[in-house]
């Protein structure tokens, strides 16, 4: 049956439908329209952003002063970053504090990881009134006036919050805060005059070390330039830290390595020249400067950033120095703070394009030449100079490579070993003389055990790089000064006393403060003005845990840490501005420290695998520094690299003209066991399994031709041939001949064998036939330090004396001469028959058979 039909609907039900409709839309149009008008500018971006979840960063640039004081004013400088999706409205940035010192490291650490107390005393305020883009940055300037503060301290640390609010809602409520854009810091508040203080000696230990990488030593020249630039070049770590410690008394701990870049091969055929062929094309060498070259000058950014202000009095154009308007690439737009209303949206970064006439129409500007870059060879030579320029007693040398002489302790290395290692002499002499007898272990096991075996290790060297031997001293004079470790690990309360102590062997301990050392290489979230005002915070909780006691401390930067000379630089401006800090080296530490009670190591805690960093002990005790990462080396890989090591010297043992390479690659390999591979394991193994391939070309390139010989004799001799297929000559090879059984006897082994390249040689050797039969002949090549090269081979001998068979042949012969004889003899005689015609012929025999 079929579906009843449906009729369209009829004019008055479409009539109904669109009236009923149609005042719903009106009032909603209404409704909307309402909203709008009556909503203060930005609200809806707001409350957009809101449901955006927008994420607001705050970074504090710069306090000027770094301490208030009485009748002080101190400006706040720093920006705020849209990293959110969505506009952001952004109102003010008001900055407060509680008259609550922060007087212990404990509180200091509270309050920068929690922050949970209120701060109700306001400071200051800058209105910002604008909507900031996705992506865009605006500056602020937050001056706290002269009279502002008063806490009723002699001295103390404040807690300081930076807070970013949104703009207001319609009924003048309170700005509400924006997710993410809250910054606690630190202000350091001084009355007390300079001269009441006992200041806290404070030193620098700064570490030239190389990095983890398997590109430093890569046979690729391209590759190993490139990866040498970032280590010693202009904008190096290693610049970094001597422009950020120039100034002050530190120490400068340095891996001769990082003078001396090592040029490994990956095959023997690079380095080795054939008779008759041309040798590498020889390139001018560039002459050494005679003054350190200078950093390259960046390029100017393309970007550029508006500051807000107007008046001396908290609206001047500054930048993060406090010069100008510009922080490099950073480009940033705001809003005018007197206007108090939205001046418009903050678009991001944009290129801006300026035109310069010169001052003559008809003069052209000369064309820009661009810097010639620093080649390696001449980063090394500046470094080399800046190094010697530094004060001996400034300079500490490790060991060549840096040997973790830590890991191998935890491995139960025998201290033979490790001396090996420790004594290791640089490839170059080095640009000063300085110490060789400090030792800087990493790991966080360290005991007294440990401390007696290093120092065994250290007398069989003769300190760092062998310097004591190097000059005639007798080993049994050197010694292990002192070492550098964690102050927990010979603190022996929370607090903190004087960094360095005696030992009970004799050795000094100098104990670097683990969070003031993890400050001063603060990098990510901490890598701003917060960084210095918290070193500030620290010190004077240090110095407010014993005021009246004669007290030092020790920065110590860490290896794995890359920090700017901006930042150094800023740090130590920090403690010439501190009262109760004094810099000195650790030379005067350690020259201070003779004649006191010795002490003891003391494990410290483990590492916290959820935080990466020390868990505290008891209240104020170190907690912000990162353990070094666990070492790569283990017993299996230590067997790896020693059996490379071996395969490494028996190939160019064998290879003439090999040498430089031989000694470059064992170089390397000592650099395997370096206390940088704590920063990246994974790529740990990459020039181990380069060192082993250059190996293994020479060891697989020869072999014993296989052949079957008849050997007929009661003694002779035996060839075999040997086949080269390596584009090289090899000499000095050693074939090892061992017969199977005892049918054969080798009386003398093959002398050493020297084959051309690509080529072939007969090899032979005398052996004596002991009975007939089938012998394998085992046959084997090797260098001359045992290492085999090659297969064996087994080579088939057919033996058959001839004391046996012969004489029986020659008796069965000589018989068989005797019975033709003796039926010769015997035979009847006749006579030739005469005829009536036969006529003798005078003077000839007639013989019939």
């Amino acid at each position: 049956m079929a579906p009843p039909a449906v009729s369209p609907p009829g004019p008055l039900l479409t009539f109904t439908r669109t009236a009923l409709v149609l005042p719903y839309a009106v009032l909603l149009a209404a409704l909307l329209l309402a909203v709008t008008v009556v909503t203060p500018p930005g609200w809806l971006a707001s409350r957009a952003a809101a449901a955006e979840d927008p994420v607001v960063l705050v970074q504090l640039d710069d306090v000027d002063p770094l301490i208030a004081g009485p009748g002080v004013e101190v400006r706040l400088t720093g920006s705020i970053t849209n990293a959110g999706p969505a506009p952001v409205a952004v109102d003010s940035i008001r900055v407060s504090t509680a008259y609550r010192g922060l007087d212990t490291r404990g509180e200091v650490q509270r309050w920068a990881s929690e922050g949970l107390d209120p701060t109700p005393i306001l400071l200051g305020e800058d209105g910002i009134g604008a909507t900031v883009m996705p992506g865009s940055r605006v500056r602020f300037f937050v001056d706290i006036p002269p009279d502002a503060l008063d806490p009723g301290f002699q001295f103390a640390t404040l807690p300081v919050r930076i807070d970013v609010t949104a703009q207001a809602g319609a009924g003048g409520e309170e700005p509400p805060p924006l997710p993410g854009g809250e910054l606690r810091t630190f202000l350091p508040w001084q009355a007390a005059e300079a001269d009441q203080f006992n200041p806290v000696d404070i030193a620098w230990v700064a570490p030239l070390t190389l990095p983890a990488g398997e590109d430093l030593v890569d046979p690729d020249e391209s590759t190993r330039d490139a990866a040498w630039d970032p280590v010693i070049g202009p904008a190096s770590r290693t610049a970094a830290l001597l422009d950020g410690l120039a100034d002050t008394s530190a120490t400068f701990m340095i891996d001769p390595a990082l003078l001396n870049p090592l040029n490994p091969v990956a095959s023997l055929t690079e380095v080795v020249v054939l008779p008759g062929a041309d040798g590498p094309e020889s390139e001018p060498t560039p002459q050494a400067p005679e003054t350190p070259p200078a950093a390259t000058a960046e390029p100017a950014p393309t970007g550029q950033e508006s500051s807000r202000g107007s008046d001396d009095s908290g609206g001047g154009a500054t930048g993060g120095d406090g010069s100008d308007g510009t922080t490099g690439d950073d480009a940033v737009g705001t809003a005018d703070s007197s206007a108090g209303a939205d001046s418009g949206p903050i678009a991001p970064d944009e290129a801006e394009t300026t035109s310069v006439s010169p001052e003559d129409p008809l003069e052209t500007p000369e064309p820009v030449i661009p810097p010639t870059p620093v080649t390696m060879l001449q980063s090394v030579q500046g470094l080399r100079q800046r190094i010697a320029e530094l004060p001996q007693d400034r300079v500490w040398w490790l060991p060549v490579g840096d040997t973790d002489t830590g890991a191998l302790l935890e491995l139960d290395a025998a201290p033979e070993s490790i001396a090996a290692l420790v004594a290791r002499p640089p490839a170059q002499p080095l640009p000063t003389p300085g110490r060789t007898d400090m030792a800087w272990p990493l790991g966080p096991g360290f005991d007294n055990a440990d401390v007696q075996t290093l120092r065994a290790v250290w007398a069989q060297a003769g300190g760092a790089t062998g310097a004591d031997r190097a000059t005639g001293a007798d080993a049994a004079d050197a010694r292990l000064h002192g070492l550098i470790l964690p102050s927990a690990a010979l603190a022996d309360s929370p607090l903190t006393e004087r960094a360095v102590r005696q030992h009970a062997s004799g050795s000094l301990l100098i104990g670097y403060d683990e969070r003031l050392s993890g400050l001063a290489a603060a990098g990510g979230p901490e890598g701003d003005g917060r960084t210095v005002q918290r070193f500030l915070a620290e010190t004077m909780a240090i110095y407010q845990e014993q005021p009246a006691m004669d007290r030092s401390t020790v920065v110590a930067i860490p290896r794995s840490v890359a920090p700017t000379a901006a930042t150094l630089q800023a740090l130590t401006e920090a403690v010439d501005s501190a009262p109760w800090l004094t810099d000195t080296s650790v030379e005067d530490l350690m020259a201070s420290a003779d004649g006191d009670d010795p002490v003891a190591v003391r494990p410290v805690e483990a590492q916290d695998p959820a935080t990466g960093v020390r868990t505290a002990a008891t209240t104020g005790d170190l907690t912000a520094y990162s353990l070094p990462g666990a070492s790569p080396l283990t017993s299996e890989r230590i067997t790896r690299v020693e059996d490379v090591r071996s395969d490494v010297v028996a190939a160019t043992e064998v290879v003439p003209g090999t040498e430089e390479a031989r000694e470059t690659w064992l170089r390397a390999l000592d650099q395997q066991y370096s206390a940088r591979w704590r920063q990246g394991g994974e790529q740990w193994a990459e020039p181990v399994e380069t060192a082993a391939g250059l190996a293994t070309e020479v060891l697989t390139g020869v072999r014993i031709n296989p052949t079957t010989i008849n050997f007929l004799a009661d003694e002779g001799v035996i060839r075999i041939t040997v086949v080269n297929e390596l584009p090289l000559p090899v000499e000095g090879l050693r074939m090892t001949v061992s017969p199977g059984n005892a049918r054969l006897r080798i009386l003398a082994q093959p002398e050493p064998i020297t084959i051309g390249p690509e080529s072939r040689a007969t090899v032979q050797f005398r052996a004596r036939a002991v009975a007939a039969g089938q012998v394998p002949l085992n046959t084997s090549l090797s260098t001359p330090n045992g290492t085999p090269v090659g297969e064996m081979e087994k080579t088939q001998v057919r033996v058959q004396p001839t004391g046996v068979w012969i004489y029986w042949l020659l008796g069965g012969v000589a018989g068989v001469i005797l019975v033709l004889g003796l039926v010769r003899a015997l035979r009847p005689s006749r006579g030739p028959k005469s005829t009536p015609h036969s006529k003798e012929t005078p003077g000839s025999d007639l013989e019939t058979t």
